[in-house]
């Protein structure tokens, strides 16, 4: 009877060790899954008016159009963060469409789901 209790003891040890090793792994990959993160401010064309854009980071990559005041709001449904992201945008200039992009940092704000950024293309 001692032996059978010292043997459950072991497999019952055993079984708490592995299941804890696999609760950290679990954990951090919580964090990455159905994440959403919308990137909205404002785009200027240093050449021509801003029509849309095309954010690509994260591993994703999304478009919009530009609104009045040049105010845009792009959302991603899942990136990984933290990240370098290219906006391309296409900017009119009379008749002629020019492509400028610039880059800027994506990452997860402080607070919200909203990053705000502010783009100037050249």
């Amino acid at each position: 009877m001692r032996g059978l209790s010292r043997t459950k003891a072991l497999v019952l040890t055993a079984a708490t060790g592995a299941s804890l090793a696999m609760v950290p792994a679990a954990a951090a990959s919580a964090g990455t899954t159905n994440n959403p993160l919308t990137v909205a401010g404002t785009v200027r064309c240093v050449l021509g008016t801003p029509v849309s854009l095309k954010i690509t980071g994260g591993g994703e990559s999304h478009g919009g159009v530009v609104g009045p005041g040049g105010q845009f709001s792009i959302f991603f449904g899942n990136p990984q963060l933290p990240s370098t992201a290219k906006a391309e945008v296409r900017c009119d200039v009379g008749q002629t469409r020019t492509y400028p992009s610039t880059t800027f940092n994506m990452v997860r704000p402080a607070v919200g789901q909203t990053l705000v950024v502010n783009l100037n293309v050249a």
